[in-house]
C-alpha cells in the first residue's frame, strides 16, 4: 500500500497513475524552524484508492508534478501551508477542492479539528500520531516514520467521502466549496510588506507617526528575512519593532536601552534603523479599536454557530468582522451569499444599526425581549 520514490525514473513511472486519478489525496512533511520559508521534506500523495506515493524531494525533481497537482481534484486535511508550499515549489496552483478540516467546520463537528478526532468520529477508525515533530530531513527515513506518513493520505479517501455526505446533507456543499476556494486564494497570494505591520499585537494603540515606523520596520525586517531565507525573528521579533516604533531612539545608546534587543539592530543596524525611524515614509491609517464591537459580533457569531452548526471562525472570519465594524453598508454587502443567508435578517439589521439585539443562550433575539426578561422574574435570564 505504500511505495517511496526515491529516483526520477521512479517519479515519471506513476505519473500516469496521478493524471487518470478521479482525485489525488495530498499531506505535505517540511520544516520551518530555521528558514523563511519552510523547507519540504516529504511529498504524499495518493491516487484514488491506489497505494501511497511518499516522495523524498530532496532526492527527486517535482517539477514533473505541477501538471497532476494543478488539474486534478485534491484532498488534503488542514492544507494551507501544503498550498503555501507546492505553490512556491511548483509555480502552479494546487487544484485543492475539498479540505477535510473546513468541511468539518460546516456539519457543527468544530473548526479547527484534529484529523484523528475525524476519523474516530466520521469513520470510526484510530490513527496514530507519534512522529509529529520526527527529523524528516534525515535519511533514510525509518518504517515509524515512513508508516506516519502513509497513514496520513491512506484514511483521506474515508472520510472525504464521509463528510462529502454529512456536508451534502446539511445543505452546505456550496459553502464549503467557496471556504476552500478562499483557503487556496489566501495561501497562495503575494505577500504584502507593506501591511504586514497590521498583524503586530497591540499596532492598533499606536499613534500616527508611530504606526509608520512600524510598517517601515516590519517590511524591511520581513524583506531581509526573505531575502537571506531565515524566519524573522532572527533578524527582530515583533516585540522588539513595536519596542522601536514606539520609542522612536535617535542614538544608538537609546537602541540598546531595550534589554533584550538583538546586538546586530544596536550595531551593524543601527544606522539603518535609525534612517528609518527618522524617515519612516506616510501614516498609514489606523486600525479598528472597537475591541469591544469585536467581541460583540464574535460572541453572536459564536450563537449563530450553535444554531446553523457552522463553524464561527468560518462563518464570520476575522477579517470580515473588523470590515463590517469599519464599514457596515459596504462590508455586508460584499459577504458571501452564503455567509449573509447564514447570519441572518437579524444579524443585517443589528450590524446595520436598524436594530438591537440581546443574547439569550443559543438565541439571537429582538432587544425588547430582554424588557420581558427583565420585567418576568419567571423567564430564565
Amino acid at each position: 500500500m505504500t511505495r517511496f520514490i526515491s529516483t526520477d525514473a521512479q517519479l515519471q513511472a506513476v505519473l500516469p497513475e496521478l493524471m487518470a486519478a478521479s482525485f489525488i489525496a495530498l499531506d505535505t512533511e517540511f520544516h520551518s524552524e530555521r528558514w523563511f520559508y519552510p523547507r519540504l521534506m516529504l511529498l504524499q500523495l495518493r491516487a484514488d484508492r491506489n497505494a501511497a506515493l511518499l516522495i523524498d524531494p530532496m532526492s527527486v525533481s517535482l517539477a514533473p508534478l505541477a501538471l497532476p497537482l494543478s488539474t486534478k481534484p485534491i484532498v488534503v486535511h488542514g492544507g494551507q501551508q501544503d498550498v503555501q508550499i507546492l505553490h512556491r515549489l511548483l509555480g502552479v496552483v494546487p487544484n485543492v477542492r475539498f479540505d477535510t478540516q473546513i468541511a468539518a467546520g460546516f456539519v457543527a463537528a468544530g473548526y479547527p479539528v484534529r484529523l484523528q478526532a475525524l476519523l474516530k468520529r466520521f469513520v470510526g477508525t484510530e490513527l496514530e500520531k507519534g512522529e509529529t515533530l520526527s527529523d524528516w530531513s534525515v535519511r533514510p527515513l525509518n518504517a515509524a516514520q515512513l508508516r506516519y506518513a502513509a497513514e496520513d493520505v491512506l484514511v483521506l479517501a474515508d472520510l472525504v467521502q464521509a463528510l462529502q455526505a454529512a456536508v451534502s446533507a446539511a445543505g452546505r456543499t456550496e459553502a464549503v466549496e467557496h471556504a476552500v476556494g478562499e483557503m487556496v486564494r489566501s495561501a497562495t497570494a503575494t505577500p504584502d510588506d507593506e501591511t504586514a505591520w497590521r498583524r503586530v499585537g497591540g499596532a492598533h494603540l499606536l499613534e500616527d507617526e508611530e504606526r509608520a515606523c512600524l510598517r517601515t520596520l516590519v517590511a524591511w525586517r520581513d524583506r531581509e528575512a526573505r531575502e537571506r531565507d531565515v524566519p524573522r525573528h532572527t533578524i527582530a521579533s515583533d516585540a522588539i519593532l513595536y519596542d522601536l516604533a514606539r520609542r522612536r531612539p535617535t542614538t544608538p545608546q537609546e537602541i540598546r536601552s531595550n534589554r533584550r534587543m538583538p546586538g546586530h539592530m544596536s550595531r551593524q543596524e543601527s544606522g539603518n534603523v535609525l534612517n528609518m525611524l527618522r524617515s519612516p515614509g506616510p501614516v498609514p491609517d489606523a486600525l479598528p479599536t472597537d475591541k469591544a464591537g469585536f467581541e460583540v459580533v464574535r460572541a453572536i457569531s459564536r450563537v449563530i454557530e450553535r444554531r446553523t452548526g457552522v463553524a464561527g471562525e468560518l462563518l464570520l472570519p476575522d477579517r470580515d468582522v473588523h470590515r463590517l465594524l469599519s464599514d457596515a453598508p459596504k462590508a455586508w454587502s460584499a459577504l458571501a451569499p452564503w455567509r449573509a443567508e447564514l447570519l441572518g435578517d437579524d444579524f443585517r439589521d443589528f450590524i446595520l444599526g436598524e436594530a438591537g439585539y440581546t443574547i439569550r443562550g443559543d438565541l439571537f433575539k429582538p432587544a425588547e425581549s430582554l424588557t420581558t426578561s427583565l420585567t418576568n422574574p419567571a423567564e430564565p435570564r
